[in-house]
C-alpha cells in the first residue's frame, strides 16, 4: 500500500511540477498532505487518501458505501450509501458521522457545496413531503444558521451553487428540477443571497433556460451557459457582476445537445465545460458520447479540446498559469491534466484528486 501511494506521488509532483498539488514544508514545521478518494485494490471500497510528500506516508481511511465525496478545510465529506448518512474522514485517520449536517428521520436528500477555499460549506436538506431547507456554516460548525429562503412547490427544490469565501453570498437554483433529464446538473433560476445583510440579490438574465453556471473564486464573474429549453450548442454569457459589464460568445458549430461541468478563470477570459450527445451505436442502440469545450472569451471562440468519446472528463480548475486544465474521470474516477497549448491528455492519478490540506 505505502510504495503504491509513494508512486502515486511520485507522479503527481512531477505531473503538476509548481502547481496545485505540490506539497511543501510550513511554516512551524507542519506539511499539506493531497488529498484523494479512490476504489481500494483489495476491498473494492471507496477510499480516501491523504498523501503526505514530506514522509512519504498517506493516512488511508476506508470510506465503504461512499458517495458525493468533498473536500472541506481538513476533512472531506461524503454520503454513505444507501442509508444517506452523512460522514466524515478526517486527515488523522478517524472516520465519524458529520457533526452537524446530520440526515432526520424525514430528509429525502442533502446537497452541498463548498467555498473556494474550503473553509465554509453550504447544504439544503430536502425533506420527505418536499420542503427545503438552506443552512451555511464555517467547516468546524460555527456561525451555523439557516437561511431565510423560500421553498419552491414539490417536485422542485432549492440546490446551492456558490459559496464566497467570506460566507458572504450564497447563489442558490430557486426552481431546481432533481430529473432534468441530463447527465450535466443543470440550474434554471439563479438567485443571490447576501448574508451578513439578511438581503437577495437579482443576477442579470435570471431566470434563464435550464443550463450550467459557473462563477469565480472571488465571485465577480458569472458565467452562463445559454441555449433555447437547455437544448445546444450553446452560448456562453459571461458578466463582470460589480461593473455590470458583460459579453457573450457565439455557440459553436459542435452537434451537442447537452452540456454542463461549466468552470472560469479568475479573469473570466478562460471557460471550460463537458457537452453530450447521442449516437447510434451498432444494432441500432443510442450511446452517449461526450466532450470538452474550451472558451477563449478574449478571442470570442469556444472549440472542442477533447475528442467525441465514451469516456466523460469533468473540469476541475485551471493550473500552471492558466495553461492546463485539470480534469476529473467521470468514467474511470481518475484525475487527468490536459495541456491548452497541445492538447496532450496526461493521466495524473488512478484516483480523484480533491485537493490539499494541512497535514496534522
Amino acid at each position: 500500500m505505502r510504495d503504491r501511494l509513494c508512486l502515486l506521488l511520485a507522479v503527481i509532483v512531477i505531473v503538476f511540477g509548481a502547481g496545485p498539488g505540490t506539497l511543501h514544508a510550513q511554516d512551524g514545521g507542519t506539511s499539506r498532505a493531497d488529498v484523494f478518494v479512490g476504489v481500494d485494490p483489495d476491498t473494492g471500497e471507496p477510499t480516501v487518501y491523504f498523501v503526505d510528500a514530506l514522509s512519504g506516508l498517506s493516512t488511508v481511511v476506508a470510506a465503504p458505501f461512499g458517495v458525493g465525496f468533498t473536500l472541506v478545510e481538513d476533512y472531506v465529506i461524503y454520503q454513505k450509501e444507501p442509508t444517506g448518512a452523512v460522514m466524515r474522514a478526517r486527515a488523522d485517520g478517524i472516520l465519524e458521522p458529520h457533526p452537524f449536517i446530520r440526515r432526520g428521520a424525514d430528509t429525502a436528500s442533502v446537497t452541498w457545496i463548498a467555498s473556494p477555499d474550503r473553509r465554509a460549506i453550504a447544504w439544503v436538506m430536502v425533506s420527505t413531503s418536499g420542503t427545503s431547507a438552506v443552512y451555511v456554516a464555517r467547516a468546524d460548525g460555527s456561525e451555523l444558521s439557516q437561511l431565510p429562503i423560500t421553498t419552491p412547490a414539490p417536485p422542485l427544490t432549492l440546490a446551492p451553487v456558490a459559496l464566497t469565501n467570506d460566507l458572504g453570498r450564497l447563489v442558490y437554483d430557486g426552481a431546481h428540477a432533481p430529473e432534468a433529464g441530463s447527465p450535466f446538473v443543470v440550474y434554471d433560476h439563479l438567485v443571490a443571497y447576501d448574508i451578513p445583510a439578511a438581503a437577495f440579490t437579482d443576477l442579470p438574465q435570471e431566470p434563464n433556460c435550464p443550463c450550467g453556471a459557473a462563477f469565480s473564486a472571488d465571485g465577480r464573474i458569472f458565467a452562463r451557459l445559454e441555449a433555447p429549453d437547455g437544448r445546444g450548442p450553446f452560448a456562453l454569457h459571461v458578466w463582470n457582476l460589480p461593473t455590470n459589464a458583460d459579453f457573450l460568445i457565439p455557440a459553436p458549430d459542435l452537434a451537442y445537445r447537452l452540456a454542463g461541468d461549466l468552470i472560469v478563470n479568475a479573469t473570466g477570459t478562460l471557460a471550460a465545460y463537458g457537452m453530450a450527445t447521442q449516437v447510434e451505436a451498432e444494432a441500432g442502440a443510442l450511446e452517449e458520447q461526450y466532450a470538452l469545450a474550451l472558451v477563449d472569451t478574449v478571442a470570442q471562440q469556444q472549440y472542442a479540446v477533447v475528442s467525441p468519446g465514451p469516456a466523460r472528463y469533468r473540469p476541475l480548475a485551471f493550473i500552471d498559469g492558466d495553461s492546463a486544465l485539470l480534469l476529473a474521470g467521470v468514467s474511470d474516477g481518475g484525475t487527468y491534466k490536459l495541456s491548452l497549448a497541445t492538447g496532450e491528455l496526461q493521466p495524473v492519478s488512478d484516483k480523484l484528486y480533491l485537493g490539499s490540506v494541512t497535514a496534522p
